[in-house]
């Protein structure tokens, strides 16, 4: 039936309803998890040894909310100079290849298709070590992965979209690993690393973006104008909870705040031309 619908569709022009499709950013202010994959090095074979749940402060990822960015750096807490495991006896240098990833997981976009997308701000990371932006997207029992993935460069937005859209799929991930050596922590300022945040925006972008908002702190009331339609006002606070979401398609918009309780929030307000992210206090 439904092969027939969209023949008959094709041939007499009527529209056909596709699924639906979400746009998440990269969002430092939402819960971040870990997980670490282990391989041996490929001269060992590079074959799969574990993969379990990892802090995402013990892979050495730096998330700042108050900056909306995530700095992503080699793995330097699998280091152990007295266990083969870990390190080469021999050479002294790591012995596996570990793969940390640091990823939000909101099964709400289970059923639409997927775009993430940020910006890269810096890239200092060593050439040896493999830094991508991905969405996962997993089965019920996990035994089946859809990946997609893209790479980052320094000073360039990045956009990675997943479209394989099936009844099947249950959990949804999207955000970063990077892929490399086990490094020694003393050579953790060499290694350098990738720093991820919001879309870049050009200079006319930047300058287009014409918007203000009192008053700050607020106790009730907190007032946006912009010069063009405010097309989605998020607020976050700072366990990367979302306290209020709106799409107010207007250039003036009232946000009632009495109910939140005392404290700092991020708000990020988006336009027809670009996004802010901006510190809001609450009395």
């Amino acid at each position: 039936m439904k092969q027939f619908y969209l023949l008959f569709a094709m041939i007499f022009g009527f529209a056909t309803i596709g699924n639906a499709q979400n746009t998440v950013t990269v969002n430092a202010s939402t819960t971040q998890f870990g997980y670490a994959n282990v391989f041996e090095l490929p001269a060992n074979g590079g074959g799969y040894v574990f993969g379990q749940p990892w802090g995402v402060e013990d892979m050495k990822t730096v998330v700042d909310a108050g900056a909306n960015t995530i700095t992503l750096q080699p793995n330097f807490s699998a280091w152990d100079i007295a266990d083969p495991f870990w390190v080469d006896p021999m050479t002294g240098l790591g012995n596996k290849t570990f793969e940390g990833n640091t990823y939000v997981e909101d099964n709400t976009l289970v059923g639409s298709e997927l775009t993430f997308e940020g910006g890269c701000e810096a890239r200092t990371i060593d050439a040896g070590y493999n830094v991508v932006a991905f969405i996962k997207v997993f089965n019920a029992d996990f035994s089946v992965l859809k990946l997609e993935t893209t790479t980052l460069t320094a000073g360039q937005n990045f956009s990675v979209t997943y479209t394989d859209v099936a009844a099947e799929d249950t959990t949804i991930q999207y955000g970063f690993w990077v892929s490399g050596i086990n490094a020694d922590p003393a050579t953790e300022t060499a290694l350098g690393s990738v720093v991820v945040g919001s879309i870049i925006l050009g200079l006319d972008d930047v300058n287009s973006i014409k918007l203000s908002t009192f008053p700050n702190p607020v106790s009730n009331v907190w007032n946006i104008q912009a010069e063009e339609t405010i097309t989605k006002v998020e607020i976050h606070n700072l366990f990367g909870q979302s306290v209020f979401n709106a799409s107010p398609k207007s250039l003036n918009y009232e946000v009632n705040m009495s109910y939140l309780d005392t404290g700092v929030y991020m708000a990020n307000i988006s336009t027809e031309r670009g996004s802010k992210t901006i510190k809001l206090i609450k009395k």
